[in-house]
């Protein structure tokens, strides 16, 4: 059985009721309720079911009370001001968990890598910020489409020489 339909054994032992007393008072059909441990049950039903037992949807469905679920994002709420407060920020925004997890992996590093590391980030960031075309990509690129090569013209060009 699902962890779900044990929480709902568990509050039905409690009331001192059953299963088949619990579908027949909510309205639903023989059996509903085991059924939930391989299917997932509609929402209305569950709210039917946690009225029934007079237990909260957040423990019925989460295992935990609404209380735990308000602490939990009381915490969450705590930890982005720690960071916010703690300098774990980048222009005045708190860094997400994929930020934070890069800063985490590059101290893991050698310092020759972390070195590495710094020259190729910054070497992207200079060409992104500053448009540098100082690649041989960008003889062939300028970012129009007017000036794309085709075959020669000229004479020398077609005698062989470029």
């Amino acid at each position: 059985m699902s962890e779900l339909v044990d929480r709902i054994e568990q509050a039905t032992k409690e009331k001192g009721s059953n299963f088949k007393r619990v579908e027949r008072e909510c309205g639903l059909g023989n059996g509903t309720i085991k059924r939930w441990g391989e299917q997932s049950p509609r929402l209305d039903k569950l709210v039917l079911v946690s009225e029934y037992l007079q237990i909260s949807l957040d423990y019925l469905v989460f295992g935990r009370s609404c209380s735990e679920t308000a602490q939990e994002n009381d915490r969450n709420a705590a930890f982005e001001h720690l960071k916010q407060e703690q300098g774990l920020t980048c222009d005045g925004s708190p860094l997400e968990d994929e930020e934070a997890d890069l800063i985490a992996m590059y101290r893991l590093l050698p310092e020759e890598q972390q070195e590495d590391i710094f020259d190729l980030v910054h070497l992207k960031y200079r060409k992104h910020v500053e448009r540098k075309k100082e690649s041989i990509y960008w003889t062939y690129h300028n970012g129009s489409s007017a000036t794309k090569s085709g075959p020669a013209e000229d004479a020398e060009a077609q005698g062989g020489t470029a």
